[in-house]
């Protein structure tokens, strides 16, 4: 049975690989993937392939409150209101929860999670090398773009948000791996490093999407703060800042879209209800916040159930057409989406979730280029879950799964001293 349990293990590691380079180019592939790692893991169960390896992931501080968070959705389906069917689909897409102990029984303390970060970078490396040349081809005016396209701008395989903020990823990646990667050859690390500063001014000028500089000015700040000496912290971060805002600065596109968010921010400060229909149809975000708030003040404390969402919102949202606007979706913050379906407990759950997340990634933060991206996915997770809900998208929801499990029990080979650059 021995021989079985290693090449189920093999074979699991072999397809979570498959699906970190699939992640960038394919929700339906993910979908496909996905559901053969659970069977895979499955057999593996039955064969003993993951004899001893439960105990310590089901007793890390992360996954048990990962396990609290779904227990939540859960019980909150049983006071909800919503159609059976609504009911059903938000607790099958909150199934990624469960996907991280799963992720991480396979990936603790193996090659499997340097395996799936190489193949991540080599999809993201062949979605920049596509958006450049998508950038040129229409620079040249070379007419119709030959290959499928679905973003917005240069963005290739996903639409421009979730182009930017997997590119953000990208860009901690390889740039903690040419600040960290101390066995690499110092061509790759130079090479890594201008992949990086590609992929930034990729999110920045190429690809349109205020989420994008979030994500990648919060990913960045993280870094530095993990990896510049300390004396130099201060003079780094804020060069940080300068750079990136010079960088918007210079970019036509960016400006528009800062200028558009002053604008509807001033407006919306002191808009009456028919104001706040402009700037819902313009950028509803303002106006579905707002709203959600609305909907939580009615159920504080318990919340209106699991998969509510749609039928709490729905009820109560002004101007009526808010739903037609993407407010009926999800209220473009993971916050607010849990205190609506989870109540008080929820929110209480998910954020020591997070704070659980934050502490233990920041401990291995010394733990070579992996341990030195952890601060830094955590960080794009906060900013991108301000103005969205990740845990309802699906690529989102499998992405950060994922990452989260290879950081937090990657093998802890080669120590950075902290403050040591």
């Amino acid at each position: 049975m021995r021989p079985l349990a290693n090449s189920l293990h093999d074979l699991a590691g072999a397809l979570l690989v498959a699906l970190a380079f699939s992640i960038p180019l394919s929700n339906a592939l993910n979908s496909v993937l996905g559901a053969a790692i659970v069977l895979v893991v499955l057999l593996g169960q039955w064969a003993g392939s993951w004899r001893g390896r439960w105990a310590p992931v089901l007793h890390h501080p992360v996954i048990m409150v990962c396990l609290a968070l779904y227990g939540s959705v859960l019980l909150a389906a049983a006071w909800s209101s919503a159609p059976l069917a609504a009911v059903g689909g938000q607790m099958l897409r909150n199934l990624s929860l469960l996907m991280l102990p799963l992720f991480s029984v396979v990936l603790r303390d193996t090659r499997w999670g340097q395996r799936c970060m190489l193949a991540f970078s080599l999809a993201m490396g062949l979605t920049l090398a596509l958006s450049v040349a998508h950038g040129l081809w229409g620079m040249a005016g070379a007419g119709a773009w030959l290959l499928p396209y679905k973003g917005d701008g240069d963005a290739i395989f996903h639409v421009h948000i979730t182009h930017n903020v997997l590119m953000s990823v990208a860009v901690l990646v390889w740039l903690s791996q040419a600040l960290d990667g101390k066995d690499l050859p110092l061509w790759v690390r130079w090479a890594l490093a201008c992949l990086a500063v590609l992929g930034a001014i990729n999110i920045l000028w190429m690809v349109p999407g205020r989420t994008g500089y979030a994500t990648l000015l919060a990913s960045l700040l993280m870094l530095a703060a993990v990896r510049c000496p300390r004396p130099w912290l201060g003079p780094c971060l804020a060069g940080i800042v300068v750079v990136c805002g010079a960088a918007l600065w210079l970019s036509d596109s960016a400006q528009n879209r800062l200028d558009r968010t002053w604008r509807e921010i001033q407006a919306f400060g002191g808009a009456d209800s028919a104001q706040r229909g402009d700037v819902n149809l313009a950028d509803h975000r303002l106006a579905i916040w707002r709203e959600a708030i609305g909907v939580i003040e009615q159920r504080p404390l318990l919340g209106h159930g699991t998969g509510s969402y749609r039928s709490a919102f729905c009820a109560s949202a002004q101007p009526a057409n808010m739903c037609l606007y993407g407010g009926g979706k999800h209220p473009h913050n993971q916050f607010l989406f849990v205190a609506i379906e989870g109540g008080l407990l929820g929110v209480a759950i998910y954020a020591a979730w997070v704070a659980m997340l934050a502490v233990l990634l920041w401990q291995r933060r010394n733990a070579g280029p992996m341990g030195a991206m952890g601060p830094g996915l955590w960080a794009i997770w906060m900013a991108y879950a301000m103005v969205d809900t990740p845990l309802q998208l699906l690529t989102e929801r499998h992405f950060f799964m994922l990452f989260f499990a290879m950081l937090l029990f990657a093998p802890k080979t080669g120590h950075h001293q902290a403050g040591k650059g």
